[in-house]
């Protein structure tokens, strides 16, 4: 009613729209050179996604003592305009808990927080994340946060039944290397270009293929369609924050991007598809293998589907690879040629040393059977030991044609097919092979007519034979009409063996792939890691930022575009961004920023008239406390109690095993259908998407940590543990059960409270679960524990 806008009440620090809350003339007096002060910074400064990071300059602020880095000033210009006050310093115990939790995902034991209480030097918070960002746990704490962008997930189906719906086996090998990487900093640009195209990158780095999980994980046994099409969405929300798949059935009711643009997008990853090498020590692939992408079929068209329906494509033109224009810049597309042992893995040294290696211990094995017949108490008479001479036959057959054969494929990869050197090869390969095939042929004769004599015997004395092997034949007319087919077989392998010689021998059967890489994905990859690339950086900045801060700058972690949320803090953002970029795009240095700046260091308590002005936190006038994720929940009632099983990587652990197994949750599967339930309760992320997770409160929480076998164990092994320090002391035990589970020291009233606890008996003999030996104090101290694990301070991260 006094023309007084929302704008300006809130440029004033008021309640918008409060009758009870309207500003005073003076300060409407000074509203106009703060309204124009604010309308100059718009116009200087409107922040567009679809446009390059430009770094803004640092604003200059009255609040500089406050000020410990860049992002301070930024988040204290706010402040300021908003007439917020930041709140003060969060304790030490605080502050240790939140950056431990933060940057290793496990709470910090009473030794560290009693080392960094008692450091004086003006850096000992630096100290302590220098050192946290040093351990090999930040790796595991970060994999899982980005294994949640990614969307990780482990194979689904039936792997007996050979039925792998979803994803791939051995795809841990991919969440093995996103920690490493993270442990060894790597640049964010390296590890999108490996993930997006190590193949061609690198191809026969198998470190780096392992990488490429983040497209196999995308597998579908039952639809190529649905395949790519989430290739496409993921792709695009975890890299670049922007919906791209809302353009495959028309133009893009937002962004834009149109309906070619989105199969231009798709015709970079149309000629892939997944493979499994093999590793060393294991040539059956269906046990153990190195799962990873490569380009199947470089030729295949990409067509517009119209109206998105792939049974209506439209063929009257491919399209080629492209990108949005929005975004700029465009694709330089090379075709990669691949080496031979990429192309023909089987080639490759180490697999021919293994394959030679099992082919002798193939000839061993038989001499050792032939030495076990000839033994005067061997069972199998003349019969068994004429068998083992022929098998020995064979190995030995077998071994001498193979190295004939590695003889000829040697010289073919020194570029000598069709000499004469590579002719006397091959017909020696070809002689030994003919060889070998009388030898095979002879074996199968003895073995054969060993049938036969045994089918005789069974039909003369039939209560004899079935003594000695009831799996005797008894089909006498069939096993002779095999043993004539056997020396038929023979006679042929001995005719052959006579014919004169010639360079014609049998290639071994090996695993055989393109030799040529389409390159799209390599210059989509270097595309989207570019500088001048509007979204890349700023949408890695935003997802770190939300997990150091609660809430993104953008909100719409996964959006970017004019349908999403827009930032917070804009300027921020693109100088984070920017910075990001220019220190090589490696993450360390950006968590140390953060976690330094004063924003960070700020306590969680409230305060009224902040709250009136700002009740989201939207402009971080303090530290929003937050639940612990579930793999958290879990990793610390395994770590308090000391349980925690720190070996790292691997095979991933049975989902059915959450309850029992001390690994740490990154390594259990997670799959469709392949949940650790404990983990679900507290929100685990989900692996159709998890860009951002959103914690439930549900009374099965508490019953987990109150209730479950986990929850009931660590805490009689923490009891057994404190009460080996404190004795029958229950101050100290009170003390120590609250740094270990708490990482604090109790109030006054929690004191009192837990020594009148202690105090009591217990009403019932013992939790389901619990020790029914132990003593009543014992079974006490268990309970308090189990309160503690309950504590809403053990499952936030203030």
């Amino acid at each position: 009613g006094d023309g007084v806008d929302n704008q300006t009440e809130l440029l004033l620090g008021h309640a918008p729209g409060d009758p009870k809350d309207r500003p005073t003339k003076q300060e409407l007096a000074q509203a106009g050179k703060k309204r124009a002060d604010f309308d100059r910074f718009l116009a200087e400064y409107r922040w567009q996604p679809f446009e390059s990071v430009r770094r803004p300059a640092v604003p200059q602020v009255a609040n500089v003592s406050w000020a410990r880095n860049p992002i301070d000033a930024f988040i204290a210009r706010e402040h300021e305009t908003r007439h917020l006050r930041p709140r003060p310093p969060a304790t030490r115990a605080v502050l240790l808990r939140r950056v431990t939790l933060d940057l290793v995902g496990l709470s910090p034991t009473p030794e560290e927080m009693k080392a960094f209480e008692s450091d004086p030097s003006p850096n000992a918070y630096e100290k302590v994340v220098d050192r946290l960002l040093a351990s090999p746990r930040y790796g595991e704490r970060w994999g899982r946060h980005w294994m949640d962008v990614w969307r990780y997930s482990d194979w689904a189906g039936w792997a007996g039944g050979n039925q792998i719906r979803d994803s791939k086996p051995f795809i841990w090998r991919w969440r093995d290397w996103i920690v490493e990487s993270l442990n060894k900093d790597k640049g964010y640009d390296r590890m999108a270009q490996e993930m997006l195209a190590a193949d061609e990158l690198c191809p026969e780095d198998t470190d780096a293929l392992r990488a490429t999980g983040f497209l196999v994980r995308n597998y579908k046994l039952l639809s190529r369609e649905q395949w790519l099409e989430d290739t496409l969405n993921h792709t695009s929300r975890a890299f670049l924050g922007l919906t791209l798949h809302c353009a495959k059935c028309h133009n893009h009711m937002y962004d834009p991007i149109t309906q070619e643009e989105y199969y231009r997008v798709r015709a970079v990853f149309e000629p892939h598809n997944v493979r499994t090498d093999r590793i060393p020590g294991q040539p059956d692939t269906t046990k153990d293998g190195l799962v990873h992408a490569y380009d199947a079929e470089p030729g295949v068209p990409t067509y517009l589907f119209v109206r998105g329906d792939e049974r209506n494509p439209d063929k009257t033109r491919a399209l080629t690879p492209g990108v949005p224009e929005s975004l700029g810049g465009h694709l330089d597309i090379k075709p990669v040629s691949l080496p031979l042992t990429v192309s023909h893995p089987d080639r490759r040294e180490w697999v021919v040393s293994e394959t030679i290696a099992a082919s002798v211990e193939a000839v061993a094995a038989a001499r050792k059977a032939l030495d076990q017949a000839a033994l005067p108490d061997a069972k199998g008479g003349q019969a068994e030991r004429t068998l083992a001479v022929r098998t020995l036959e064979v190995a030995q057959a077998r071994h001498a044609s193979l190295l004939a054969v590695l003889e000829v494929e040697r010289l073919e990869d020194a570029g000598k097919k069709d000499t004469s050197d590579w002719k006397q090869a091959a017909t020696k390969a070809g002689a030994l092979q003919r060889a070998q095939t009388v030898r095979e042929a002879e074996l199968n004769l003895e073995t054969a007519r060993d049938t036969l004599t045994r089918a005789q015997a069974a039909v003369l004395k039939p209560a004899v034979a079935n003594a000695n092997n009831p799996a005797v034949p008894t089909d006498v007319a069939a096993t002779q009409k095999k043993v004539t087919e056997a020396e038929t077989a023979v006679s042929a392998a001995r005719t052959a063996l006579q014919m004169p010689p010639t360079a014609a021998y049998q290639p071994r059967n090996l695993s055989t792939y393109p030799t040529q890489s389409t390159g799209r994905r390599l210059a989509f990859a270097r595309w989207l890691t570019d500088v001048y690339n509007p979204l890349t950086a700023r949408v890695a900045v935003n997802q770190i930022w939300m997990r150091h801060f609660g809430q993104g700058i953008v909100p719409s972690v996964a959006d970017f575009g004019r349908n999403g949320r827009p930032p917070s803090h804009p300027q921020l953002l693109d100088w984070l961004a920017a910075e990001f970029m220019a220190n090589g795009w490696r993450m360390k240095p950006l968590h140390r920023l953060m976690v330094t700046s004063s924003a960070y260091r700020m306590a969680s308590t409230p305060d009224a008239a902040d709250a009136k002005i700002d009740p989201d936190n939207t402009y971080l006038w303090r530290m929003s406390s937050r639940r612990m994720e579930a793999e958290l929940v879990r990793d610390n009632l395994l770590y308090v109690a000391g349980s925690l099983d720190e070996t790292m990587g691997g095979p991933e652990v049975d989902h059915n095993l959450g309850l029992t197994s001390r690994r740490r949750s990154i390594y259990l599967r997670t799959a469709a259908e392949k949940e650790v339930e404990f983990l679900k309760i507290f929100d685990s992320a989900s692996v159709t998407e998890c860009y951002e997770r959103k914690p439930s409160v549900m009374p099965q929480q508490a019953l987990a940590l109150a209730n479950s076998e986990l929850a009931l164990a660590q805490a009689r092994i923490l009891t057994h543990t404190l009460t080996a320090q404190t004795g029958a002391d229950n101050t100290r035990f009170v003390m120590a059960a609250f740094a270990h589970v708490l990482a604090r020291r109790p109030t006054v009233q929690e004191q009192k409270l837990c020594m009148a606890f202690l105090e009591q008996k217990p009403a019932q003999p013992g939790a389901p679960g619990q020790s029914t030996h132990v003593n009543d104090a014992t079974r006490v101290r268990e309970h308090l524990i189990l309160v503690l694990f309950n504590d809403n301070d053990f499952v936030t991260i203030r």
